[in-house]
C-alpha cells in the first residue's frame, strides 16, 4: 500500500512538474527572440541569463565552449541546455563598432517626384469637380511623370498643367512601391480661370534631428531612428536628395502630460554641409558624412539578446550645445521583428533631463542609448500621455539597414 501510494504521489508530482516545464517553455517561446546574432569565435550569451542556450544542429556540442562558424544557421533554443524551446535563426558575424554621436543637425530634404497631400474640389460654373479623386489618386501617392515628362518638383506639375490647354494628362504615380498610371483632366476655376488638377502636393521639407552614430572607416551615418514622414499623410517620404547641416538650439519647449515638448533650433547659417542622405526608410535616414561631428572612440553595438531591462543612458544635445549623458531606464524589450522602431520602452530618470525637457521631446529622436559600455539603441518616440516615457529602436536594426543602403 505504501509503495502504491508513493507511486501515485510521484506520478502526481511528475505530472505537475511536466505542466510547469511546459508552461515555462511556452512562456519562453513567446517572449524570447526568434533571431540571434553570435559573434565569430565567441560563445552565445543571453544577457545574465544562464538558463538559455543554443544547440547547434551542425556541430556537436562538447563540454568546452561551442563556437558558431556558419554565417547563418537554424538552431535550437534550449532551456537548461536540455529542454528544447523553439527553432531560431542564428546570424554569425563580426563585431560592429561605431562612434555614438548625439549631436543635433538640420536636414533639407527633397522628395523623389511630388507627394500628393490631398485632393480638393474645384468650383467651375458653380459646380464642384475633383480631377484627383476622379483619377483615383490618394493622399500619399507620389507623382513621378506626367505625359512622360519626369516630375522633379511642384513647378514641373504647374508647367505641364498650364500648357495642357485642358486636355487629358497621363499621370504616372507610385503607391506603396507599385507604379500605376491614370488620366486627369485639368479644370479651370471660376476664381482665376487658371487650369488646376485640384491637388495639394509637396516636394521638399526641412527639420531637425539627432545623429545616432557613424562608422569611422566608411563615414556612413545613421540618424533619427525613424523615417522622415509627411506631416499630413504619415507616410515615409520618398528621397530624391537631402543634405544635413549644422544646427543650433534656440530653446526647449518642456513636455508634460498630453503635451509633446520639443527642441527648438535653427540651421547655423554657415551653409556648411555635414554630409548627404542617401536613404530614408522606416528605421531612419542613412548617408555619408563629409565632416564628422565628433572624434570619440568607437564602441561596440550590442546584439539584441545582450540588452537588459534596467539602467541605461542616452546621449543628446540640449541647452549647452554639446552632447551629454542622461540616465534613463529600459523598462521593456519588444522582440517582435514586425515592429522595427518601438523595440525598447524607456523612462527618463535623470533629474537634470526631467527639469530641462520633461523627459523625451521632439528633436531628441536618434539620441543614442548606451548600456554597459555598448550602443544598444536610439530614442524614437515620446509617449504622448507621459513625456517622461518613450520608445527606442535597436541599434542593430539601424546598423543592418545602414548596410542595406549600399553606402
Amino acid at each position: 500500500m505504501k509503495k502504491q501510494k508513493f507511486v501515485r504521489l510521484l506520478s502526481v508530482f511528475l505530472f505537475f512538474v511536466c505542466i510547469a516545464v511546459f508552461a515555462v517553455c511556452a512562456g519562453c517561446n513567446a517572449i524570447l527572440p526568434n533571431e540571434y546574432t553570435v559573434y565569430k569565435n565567441e560563445t552565445f550569451k543571453y544577457g545574465n541569463n544562464k538558463l538559455v542556450s543554443l544547440n547547434d544542429h551542425v556541430y556537436k556540442k562538447s563540454k568546452e565552449a561551442l563556437y558558431y562558424r556558419d554565417d547563418y544557421s537554424s538552431q535550437e533554443l534550449m532551456l537548461l541546455n536540455i529542454i528544447p524551446i523553439k527553432e531560431v535563426n542564428v546570424h554569425n558575424t563580426e563585431k560592429k563598432y561605431v562612434v555614438p554621436c548625439g549631436e543635433l543637425f538640420g536636414i533639407k530634404f527633397y522628395t523623389k517626384g511630388v507627394v500628393v497631400i490631398k485632393c480638393s474640389d474645384i468650383i467651375k460654373n458653380n459646380k464642384t469637380e475633383n480631377p484627383g479623386n476622379s483619377g483615383g489618386l490618394e493622399p500619399g501617392d507620389t507623382i513621378t511623370r506626367i505625359n512622360e515628362k519626369e516630375i522633379l518638383c511642384c513647378n514641373d506639375v504647374k508647367e505641364v498643367v498650364s500648357s495642357s490647354k485642358g486636355s487629358s494628362l497621363s499621370v504616372t504615380f507610385e503607391r506603396q512601391g507599385t507604379e500605376y498610371t491614370t488620366h486627369l483632366t485639368p479644370v479651370s476655376t471660376d476664381s482665376d480661370g487658371d487650369l488646376h488638377l485640384g491637388l495639394w502636393i509637396r516636394d521638399s521639407c526641412a527639420g531637425l534631428g539627432t545623429m545616432t552614430f557613424y562608422e569611422p572607416k566608411s563615414k556612413s551615418f545613421a540618424a533619427l531612428g525613424h523615417g522622415i514622414c509627411d506631416t499630413d499623410t504619415g507616410n515615409v517620404l520618398p528621397l530624391d536628395s537631402a543634405y544635413i547641416t549644422e544646427a543650433k538650439i534656440a530653446g526647449i519647449t518642456k513636455g508634460s502630460q498630453n503635451v509633446t515638448g520639443s527642441i527648438n533650433g535653427y540651421f547655423s547659417g554657415s551653409d556648411k554641409n555635414m554630409g548627404i542622405a542617401l536613404r530614408n526608410c522606416e528605421t531612419g535616414i542613412y548617408g555619408i558624412l563629409s565632416d564628422t561631428p565628433c572624434e570619440a572612440e568607437p564602441i561596440e553595438i550590442a546584439t539584441i539578446h545582450e540588452i537588459k531591462k534596467g539602467n541605461a543612458q542616452i546621449l543628446c544635445t540640449l541647452d549647452n550645445g554639446k552632447p551629454d549623458y542622461y540616465n534613463i531606464e529600459i523598462t521593456k524589450i519588444n522582440y517582435d521583428t514586425k515592429n522595427k522602431t518601438k523595440n525598447l520602452q524607456i523612462a527618463a530618470t535623470d533629474e537634470r533631463l526631467l527639469s530641462k525637457t520633461g523627459g523625451i521631446v521632439q528633436g531628441m529622436s536618434g539620441s543614442p542609448i548606451l548600456q554597459n559600455g555598448k550602443l544598444v539603441g536610439a530614442v524614437t518616440h515620446v509617449l504622448i500621455t507621459n513625456s517622461a516615457k518613450g520608445y527606442g529602436i535597436f541599434a542593430q536594426n539601424m546598423y543592418d539597414d545602414m548596410e542595406k543602403s549600399h553606402i
